[in-house]
C-alpha cells in the first residue's frame, strides 16, 4: 500500500508462507508513524468507489449492484464523506461478501461512537485482515501440487 511499508515487507524477505509475511506486514504497520498509518488507510478503495476505480478482487468483494444501486451508492458517497470529515482518512472495513447496504449501520455506528485513535486501529486491521481473506482465495484457487511452499 505504500513504499515504506513495501520496502520495510521486502528487507524482511524471504518470508516462509503468506501468513508469515502479513503477519509482519502487521508488526510493521503499527510500528509506522500516523501520517504513514494513514497513508496506508487511505491506499484502500472506498466503498461504493465508481466500479471502474477498483480491482478485480475488490469488485467481488463489494459484491454485485443492487435493484437500488443509485441510492446505495449515493448513501455511500455521503457515509463516506462524513466518516472522512470526522476521522481525516477513509473508511475500511472486511467487507467478505457482505452487501453495502447491510454495512450502512456499522459505519453509522461508528461514526457516531468512536475516535480517530480507533478508528485508524480498526482500518489497519481490517486491511491485514482483507489481504488474509485474499490470500487464502488465491491460494484455495491454485493449491500446490504436494510441493512445499516456496518462500516469499
Amino acid at each position: 500500500p505504500t513504499a515504506l511499508l513495501t520496502q520495510r515487507l521486502h528487507d524482511a524477505c524471504p518470508y516462509e508462507s503468506y501468513d508469515q509475511l502479513l503477519d509482519k506486514a502487521d508488526e510493521l504497520i503499527k510500528e509506522l508513524s500516523p501520517l504513514e498509518q494513514l497513508e496506508v488507510v487511505n491506499a484502500h478503495p472506498r466503498i461504493g468507489e465508481n466500479a471502474a476505480k477498483l480491482s478485480a478482487l475488490s469488485k467481488a468483494e463489494q459484491g454485485n449492484a443492487s435493484d437500488n444501486e443509485d441510492a446505495v451508492l449515493a448513501k455511500w458517497a455521503e457515509l463516506n464523506r462524513e466518516y472522512e470529515d470526522k476521522y481525516g482518512f477513509r473508511f475500511v472495513i472486511f467487507v467478505n461478501g457482505r452487501s453495502k447496504e447491510s454495512l450502512f449501520p456499522i459505519v453509522e455506528d461508528r461514526i457516531a461512537n468512536s475516535t480517530k485513535s480507533q478508528e485508524l486501529a480498526t482500518g489497519l486491521s481490517e486491511m491485514v485482515d482483507i489481504a488474509r481473506d485474499r490470500a487464502r482465495k488465491l491460494q484455495a484457487a491454485n493449491p500446490a501440487s504436494g510441493a512445499p511452499s516456496p518462500k516469499i
